[in-house]
């Protein structure tokens, strides 16, 4: 069959693809890919932004982009030590942070619909408020390597963050001390690169350099670090790669 009609008839937007599918006939090698490709051959961009070509000071790479929880906002973290903040609706540029941090901002994330937290190789983790970003809410130290990643469990209003010191945090962002947020750190492993939350902060995906993947189920934050006490992050072979599943 020509390459051209096989990638219409498999179209998600073919009903001969929906006939096939209710009587009962298998899918074809293929199949998927040109659903796929009918899917999005048809997204393109509808607007770009180089800072290059605009008068402000160069960004470097776009190492983060995050959109605020009603959509109204995009943030972007930045090589060169900035965040950029863009209107989705507009397509265009409100706001930039130039010196946000003293080194590259390697990840942003939302907490609510003002405020956001920012991390840095930089060995920091900044609170922002949307409504003023001539200065940050507070400056948070802990970690003492560049922190790769920050995640947010809205169900215990806790950050949680990712340094490649091997060392997660969480920070409860609700108590504070003279200089910082009450902090603890749950978690280490050597080579520890990221960590990923699932949305409703049941399970928490840790990965490390050595291709380790950590999956934790019935995730307490509050209780994290004593449930894993004398867990050690070991590899027999380094280049055999394996899941690891902790529950309690």
């Amino acid at each position: 069959m020509h390459n051209n009609t096989f990638i219409a008839r498999n179209s998600a937007f073919n009903p001969y693809r929906l006939w096939r599918k209710e009587i009962g006939f298998g899918t074809s090698v293929g199949s998927g890919d040109a659903l796929a490709r009918s899917l999005y051959c048809g997204m393109k961009p509808i607007a770009s932004w180089d800072s290059e070509q605009s008068n402000c000071l160069p960004t470097g790479g776009v190492y983060n982009l995050e959109f605020s929880p009603e959509g109204s906002l995009l943030v972007a973290a930045c090589e060169k030590k900035c965040i950029q903040i863009f209107d989705p609706l507009t397509h265009k540029k409100i706001h930039s942070v130039n010196g946000a941090h003293s080194d590259c901002v390697n990840c942003v994330k939302f907490l609510d619909g003002r405020m956001f937290a920012t991390c840095s190789d930089d060995t920091t983790v900044a609170l922002w408020d949307v409504r003023n970003l001539k200065k940050k809410i507070r400056t948070l130290l802990g970690h003492s390597s560049w922190v790769k990643n920050i995640e947010f469990s809205f169900k215990d209003k806790l950050l949680v963050t990712s340094g490649l010191e091997g060392s997660i945090y969480t920070w409860d962002i609700n108590s504070y001390t003279e200089y910082n947020l009450i902090y603890q750190r749950v978690f280490h492993a050597s080579g520890l690169m990221r960590c990923r939350l699932s949305p409703d902060a049941r399970q928490m995906v840790m990965c490390t350099t050595g291709g380790l993947l950590i999956i934790i189920h019935d995730l307490n934050l509050a209780t994290l670090a004593q449930h894993l006490h004398g867990f050690k992050v070991s590899l027999s072979n380094e280049s055999y790669r394996f899941i690891k599943y902790c529950k309690y």
